[in-house]
């Protein structure tokens, strides 16, 4: 049974009947003090909850019932309207499990709500298995085989927040690979505009494996890609400030004990100045047309470790023809029979013998390359590969 919160009444009546069409059982409240009384005398398995509701918010209401549940427990998606940061960024960090935007794309919407679903199912199935022990066996079977439907489903919700469509500039091209190691990754990356005339991209590392670490890698994914607009994008086109940010934000007490390392960039597209910041994620390579590649250390502290953490950022100007790449440690930690790891003069190497070939070419032989090292086994983490070309002739 789901709770809808909406002040609005015509978009609580059309989301409630949207849903009883796909045949869920609804219930609705039209203000915050409405859906506290709801949610204290019923059992939901997740609660959708506008933002923005007069004398009780969402996010107060959000505050108050993650005091009796947790996230897992009871799952809350939260609405709000689009460029509305603030909001998003309160509603993460008092743990609301997701958001959607308003005007809602209820295929979207609904995707992410049978994700949060049937995560709520699985747990509630371990949780009754927890108190039932006599027939662990069977039943635990069965809560294995929904839970590994119930990963792969939450996994294709981790693969859409990655950038499928990559967003096109003039003269510069992008290209990734991401391949989890296990069905959840704790990696993840994302490339998007940051007002007119600049491009943000960044490669993040969580640590750890598994659905704690995937999770938390989304979550910091949508808080940073949360900020566009118009107040956001003065804090995203500042690197240095923008890793501050997350270490005041995401500190290991909120997280879990996970910690994340990050290399961040911004690219002015009109003069080609590169402006980067990392934190305690490998250097990048840069590979300036003709001459060997390069790779770009700036040894820092991972995001979560301290509060007092320093990043600075580095510049580096961009010409035709050069390229960059991010990627994740899974890359140059990759070892071989022998305990050897592949490490970064192998990774500049690939990228320099396949730099005559288009980026996702590159970067096909770079995986391969890993893969190859490590025979008869496979890598032991999960590879991701960002990477930007400057081509101002086509």
């Amino acid at each position: 049974m789901i709770l809808v919160v909406d002040d609005n009444a015509w978009n609580r009546e059309t989301l409630v009947k949207l849903l009883m069409e796909k045949g869920i059982q609804v219930v609705s409240a039209e203000n915050g003090m409405k859906a506290l009384e709801l949610i204290g005398n019923n059992k939901f398995s997740l609660v959708l909850l506008d933002a923005k509701m007069p004398k009780f918010n969402g996010v107060e209401v959000l505050k108050k019932a993650r005091i009796s549940f947790t996230p897992l427990e009871l799952p809350i998606i939260m609405m709000t309207a689009r460029g509305e940061a603030k909001d998003i960024i309160a509603a993460l960090e008092l743990g609301a499990n997701d958001y959607i935007t308003k005007p809602i794309d209820f295929p979207i919407a609904f995707a992410r709500i049978q994700t949060h679903l049937l995560l709520n199912k699985s747990f509630r199935e371990i949780e009754e298995l927890k108190q039932n022990l006599g027939d662990k066996n069977e039943k635990l079977e069965t809560a294995n085989r929904r839970l590994n439907r119930d990963l792969e489903a939450a996994a294709a919700i981790q693969q859409a927040q990655l950038p499928d469509d990559l967003p096109t500039f003039p003269g510069v091209n992008f290209a990734w690979i991401f391949e989890p190691h296990e069905k959840l990754a704790g990696d993840m990356l994302h490339v998007f505009p940051i007002g007119t005339n600049k491009v943000g991209f960044f490669v993040l590392d969580v640590s750890g494996h598994g659905a704690p670490a995937a999770l938390l890698s989304v979550t910091v994914s949508r808080h940073i890609t949360g900020l566009q607009g118009e107040a956001g994008n003065k804090l995203l086109e500042k690197p240095q400030k923008i890793l501050a940010s997350l270490n005041q934000k995401f500190t290991m007490d909120n997280m879990g004990d996970n910690f994340f390392t990050i290399a961040y960039c911004v690219l002015d597209l009109t003069t080609l100045e590169l402006i980067y910041c990392l934190a305690g994620h490998p250097g990048m390579i840069y590979l300036p047309k003709g001459s060997n590649p390069t790779v770009l250390d700036k040894p820092a502290i991972p995001i979560g470790l301290f509060d007092d953490s320093v990043y600075s950022e580095e510049r580096l100007q961009l010409h035709d023809g050069d390229r960059l790449v991010l990627y994740s440690d899974g890359i140059i930690e990759a070892v071989d029979p022998e305990k050897q790891s592949f490490g970064k003069e192998n990774l500049k190497n690939s990228l320099h013998k396949s730099s005559d070939a288009k980026l996702p070419k590159s970067f096909k032989q770079v995986m391969k390359d890993v893969k190859d090292w490590c025979k008869p086994d496979r890598p032991t983490d999960d590879l991701t590969i960002l990477g930007i070309e400057i081509n101002k002739n086509k």
